[in-house]
């Protein structure tokens, strides 16, 4: 046999689990003995007192490879399988209790208990958590890679966004904002009724003429309403069964305006039963037909 063929030769892995089982197996082994000794003391025959000690201690052994791989989030089966290795190792720990006092009194009961509890549930049990924060931990790893990913991608769009473009539109939203709020406040102070007074000071007097173009808020009011209702008029045009987002940022493109100033067209139009607005806008006419 050369040397590349000893290369060539794979050795099983041993796994944590793989370990805890053996160790789970030790344990067993002297459980089998005691347990066996146990029954032949009461004058069990020789093979039948094997025979129990052994399927005692394959059990044991069996329930700790389950318990130790188990999924801890399976709240039932973890449960369920937990009882009953509780179970047979309180039997376990019983009997070998027995052998133990003969020669340490009370203190027998205790060491056999605590040898059979470690190697049967204490064990696997520590696996089982082990493998669980190693789950968890892997999907933590995930979570923070798509994380990384996501910053990566959105940093690569802004790079090769136009900048320009989107400061225009921020600057257009603002003044179309403040445009909103000065005519609000013009409105509030300045009620039907009050016209504008002009400004007294040592300059000469307006001819009659210019003071007759003082423009009164009644009238800044009217041609507001004109012009949104004018507004909303072409819009009915433009409406062909689109998503209300979408449709309200191509009006606002294609008006000049706010996008608020499109979603309370289309309330007003909802209001006067000329559109239906749920999630994608449509003329009322053409759902009636």
């Amino acid at each position: 046999m050369n040397i590349e063929t000893l290369k060539s030769i794979q050795l099983p892995t041993i796994k944590s689990q793989h370990l805890v089982t053996g160790l789970a197996g030790v344990f067993a082994l002297v459980s089998v003995q005691n347990i066996a000794h146990f029954f032949i003391e009461l004058h069990h025959p020789f093979l039948a007192s094997w025979t129990l000690g052994l399927a005692i201690g394959t059990a044991l052994v069996i329930l700790a490879h389950l318990l130790s791989e188990i999924d801890m989030r399976e709240r039932k089966a973890f449960l369920g399988l937990l009882s009953v290795t509780c179970i047979l190792v309180t039997l376990s720990g019983v009997i070998q209790g027995v052998q133990y006092a003969a020669e340490l009194g009370a203190v027998g009961y205790v060491l056999a208990f605590v040898l059979a509890a470690t190697g049967e549930i204490v064990l696997p049990l520590a696996h089982s958590w082990h493998s669980e924060a190693k789950r968890r931990q892997a999907v933590n790893d995930a979570g923070q890679r798509v994380e990384e990913i996501a910053a990566e991608t959105m940093i690569a769009v802004m790079s090769s966004t136009d900048t320009a473009k989107a400061q225009r539109q921020a600057e257009k939203r603002i003044e179309a904002l403040i445009v909103a709020h000065v005519d609000a406040t013009v409105t509030r102070l300045m009620p039907s009724g009050v016209t504008a007074q002009p400004q007294r000071d040592t300059e000469p007097r307006q001819s009659t003429e210019m003071s007759q173009r003082i423009v009164q808020p009644d009238e800044l009011t009217k041609a507001r309403q004109d012009k949104a209702a004018t507004r909303r008029d072409e819009m009915l045009a433009y409406i062909d069964s689109q998503d209300v987002a979408t449709f309200t940022k191509s009006m606002a493109d294609l008006f000049d305006v706010s996008a608020r100033t499109i979603q309370r067209d289309i309330q007003q139009l909802e209001k006067d039963g000329k559109v239906i607005a749920n999630g994608v806008i449509v003329l009322r006419d053409a759902v009636a037909v």
